[in-house]
């Protein structure tokens, strides 16, 4: 197999930088999560309607998950292995990758997910732990899978692998090509984890397939793998500079959220995408190695330690690290001597910030009426308090669906003093329901739904909305499904939806 090229990673609103930029794209990266819809029986569907425009984009496919990682001690959710799976062959994509990280925690009577992808346990039993995820992972894909290096903003502890040398581990260990985001191992550099070219030095080069580059932002004196923008000079020198060193390189992708792609200039977007053509080496026609299959993970690989002796740096049980760092994460004070060595480090509280601006975003996305009805009512400081209330309360959810029922759920336990706030929720519940399930649902209120959402929208509180008993009958009129699976992500956008009702 020849390489792909250079491309984009597609989210929404990316259309017109893809038209204007369509000359100069071999190949554009999905992530599945993204297209995924969660209805309220717990199943999943495939939003059809994206996956539609997704196939008119010009070049070939890749997949890149976002929520199903494969570094910690539980292994991968085999239900969505086996959706990206199926999307892979739908899509013909040569190969899909996944995030070297955690995040879900389980043992010690812990179970819940940590709304963020975390570092793993940088130990020889944490990669050993990695690789056995890794091959659960590829056994169960009908495509070879390459791993991604990710963000670490925690300080390196005395006597912990490095970060290439825990990354090579897992690659040699498993069989698995890498995803090399040199915006990820810049931004790790910058934080002080250690330079560019030790990692490099550490990595099999041979194995890396993929490499992304994106922009980033300072935030709380820590350089944020942000995705928000360009890549600066710093980033496009050092991949001039790494392209040419790898010989299984495939395909090169600019990386952006969907947040920042009003700021982009499509004429900025094709000047990187032309000088990213330039940097790497016109041999496309040059035959590269085979993508080399991955062995079945020997049973028990992912649930039980292996066997074998235990070296000085093994004092730390992977287990023991996620459940600490999961636990910091969301807000949690375990109370156990590695935890207490752990918060120690700044940059949990950074973290704890970030799970809850994802968090928050997710809610803002997918209760759209309610979080407004709440800044009216009690600002910006009584929205925070009830959603650090919440985040301590609840563990993150996957999907911007599950974390608006469970916020609305914690709304009524405590029952802040805010007017309207029962009618509100069940509008903005009914409004998921009929998006995330594709049919109408009904919902019974104490006040005119039009008052209230034609006041909410124009940003001003009711004043004396009509009561009375209101049966709504909310239909989305726009597409079957409603709502993406990306960390962090609410709706793609909000939903157009035909409601039509009767007093009584």
């Amino acid at each position: 197999m020849t390489r792909l090229g250079v491309g984009l990673t597609y989210v929404p609103g990316l259309d017109r930088i893809i038209d204007a930029c369509a000359d100069l794209l071999d190949v554009v990266e999905i992530e599945p999560q993204t297209l995924w819809r969660s209805r309220t029986d717990g199943g999943i569907t495939l939003d059809e309607e994206v996956l539609r425009r997704i196939a008119d984009l010009p070049g070939a496919r890749l997949l890149h998950g976002v929520g199903n990682p494969v570094g910690g001690c539980r292994p991968p959710d085999r239900r969505h292995t086996a959706l990206v799976g199926e999307l892979a062959e739908r899509l013909g994509a040569p190969w899909v990758s996944e995030h070297l990280a955690f995040n879900r925690v389980g043992g010690r009577g812990a179970d819940f997910r940590t709304g963020f992808m975390l570092p793993p346990c940088p130990t020889p039993g944490g990669s050993r732990r990695g690789i056995g995820s890794v091959r659960a992972m590829a056994a169960a894909l009908p495509v070879p899978l390459a791993v991604e290096i990710g963000a670490n903003y925690l300080r390196p502890r005395p006597g912990e692998l490095t970060d290439g040398e825990f990354a090579r581990r897992v690659a040699e260990g498993s069989g698995c090509g890498l995803l090399l985001d040199l915006h990820n191992v810049l931004a790790n550099e910058r934080n002080g984890r250690g330079s560019v070219d030790d990692l490099l030095a550490a990595l099999p080069l041979e194995r890396v397939w993929e490499v992304h580059l994106a922009g980033g932002v300072e935030y709380r004196g820590y350089w944020l793998d942000a995705h928000s923008g360009l890549p600066d000079e710093e980033l496009t020198a050092l991949a001039e500079r790494i392209l040419p060193r790898l010989p299984s390189l495939r395909a090169v992708l600019f990386e952006v959220t969907s947040s920042a792609v009003p700021q982009l200039d499509p004429v900025a977007v094709r000047e990187l995408l032309a000088r990213m053509r330039a940097m790497w080496p016109d041999d496309a026609g040059a035959p590269l190695p085979p993508l080399r299959p991955l062995p079945p993970a020997p049973p028990g690989q992912c649930s039980q330690p292996p066997d074998g002796p235990v070296g000085p740096a093994d004092t730390v049980d992977p287990q023991e690290w996620e459940y600490a760092l999961g636990s910091l994460a969301i807000g949690r004070e375990p109370g156990t001597p590695l935890a207490r060595e752990l918060s120690a480090d700044p940059a949990i509280a950074l973290i704890r910030d970030l799970v809850t601006e994802f968090r928050g975003s997710a809610l803002v996305g997918a209760l759209r009426w309610t979080m407004r009805l709440l800044l009216l009512t009690v600002g910006g400081g009584g929205t925070r308090e009830l959603l650090d209330g919440y985040v301590l309360a609840c563990p993150p959810q996957l999907f911007a669906t599950e974390e608006a029922f469970a916020f609305a759920a914690h709304l009524r336990q405590v029952r802040p003093r805010v007017s309207w706030l029962d009618d509100v929720l069940e509008l903005d519940l009914g409004l998921l329901r009929a998006q995330v399930d594709g049919q109408p649902c009904t919902v019974r209120l104490g006040t005119d739904p039009t008052a209230l959402m034609t006041e909410l929208g124009a940003g001003r509180l009711p004043v004396d909305p009509p009561r009375g008993t209101f049966q709504v009958r909310l239909v989305d009129d726009s597409r079957p499904a409603c709502e993406s699976a990306a960390p962090g992500g609410g709706p793609d956008q909000p939903a157009r939806l035909a409601r039509s009702y009767s007093a009584t």
